[in-house]
């Protein structure tokens, strides 16, 4: 009996032999069995499929270093495999590279645009990118039950509140706008700094509504940076202040969030810059 089952493990071909190791779950096992092989054409869909699945019971099994390897695995087989786009999206997002699983999500809607799981993915993408009217459109009539129909809610109320917030924001965009033009009118250029230094090396410019706002506080706060917070909206002397900083940059902010880094002005919530900044 073993002998003639060690024979057909020797016949089997390493398509075969991945195959039995992944309904059995044993996804190491499929790596060993694939890992560095080529396939012929007809094989080559077979193979991309394969690893597909074993990506998709990765992300199931949360093994994102193997979710990952196996599906770049199928993809370097076939870029248009779907379980392989949707474990490399799903992988990508939870290890914050965004930019790709964009560009998997993306992908995998593209072969399916009506698949709830994709479009609920990307709209989850979409709200980590502040795209909120993008996110409320894929959400737009989904169906999906259980868990994913608490994430989608979840997801729309998230992009719903932060759409409904940056609509309030334009009455002060255009005021904090105005000012910044009178005080750019004002302002001599060589003259000297007109507003007192700011006791912080970090001041922030905010309003209490402004959900890019949050973001900027939250990742000074993760990055242990201390800083001064402004609210131009409740503080006239802080509008004034920004507005004349805005002028003697030579710059004009469109809205909050203003990052004021050691005296170089950010404009609006972008993480990298202020990352490089600080």
């Amino acid at each position: 009996m073993l002998r003639a089952l060690l024979v057909l493990t020797l016949s089997a071909t390493p398509l075969e032999t991945a195959k039995t190791h992944l309904d059995a779950g044993r996804l190491d096992d499929v790596l060993f069995a694939l890992d560095g092989q080529t396939f012929g054409k007809d094989e080559t869909p077979r193979a991309a499929a394969l690893l597909g699945d074993a990506a998709r019971l990765a992300v199931a099994k949360k093994d994102e270093l193997l979710a990952m390897q196996f599906a770049q695995m199928a993809l370097k087989l076939d870029p248009k495999q779907p379980q392989a786009l949707e474990a490399m999206a799903r992988t990508a997002r939870s290890q914050q590279q965004f930019e790709l699983a964009e560009r998997a999500c993306d992908d995998w809607l593209a072969l399916d645009g009506a698949n709830p799981q994709a479009r609920l993915l990307r709209a989850e993408l979409a709200n980590d990118a502040g795209e909120w009217d993008r996110a409320l459109s894929l959400l737009e009539g989904l169906k999906l039950s259980g868990p994913d129909a608490k994430r989608a809610q979840a997801a729309k109320t998230k992009a719903a509140r932060e759409a409904a917030d940056r609509k309030t924001s334009l009455t002060a965009v255009r005021s904090l706008e105005r000012q910044l033009a009178l005080a750019q009118t004002r302002h001599v250029p060589g003259e000297g700094p007109r507003v007192a230094a700011n006791t912080s090396d970090v001041v922030i410019y905010t309003t209490s509504w402004c959900g890019y706002c949050k973001k900027a506080k939250e990742l000074l706060t993760s990055k242990r940076v201390d800083f001064v917070e402004k609210d131009v909206e409740k503080d006239p002397k802080a509008s004034e202040e920004l507005a004349q900083k805005a002028a003697q940059a030579g710059v004009r902010p469109q809205g909050v969030p203003v990052l004021d880094i050691r005296g170089k002005l950010i404009l609006g919530f972008d993480a990298r810059a202020i990352t490089d900044a600080l």
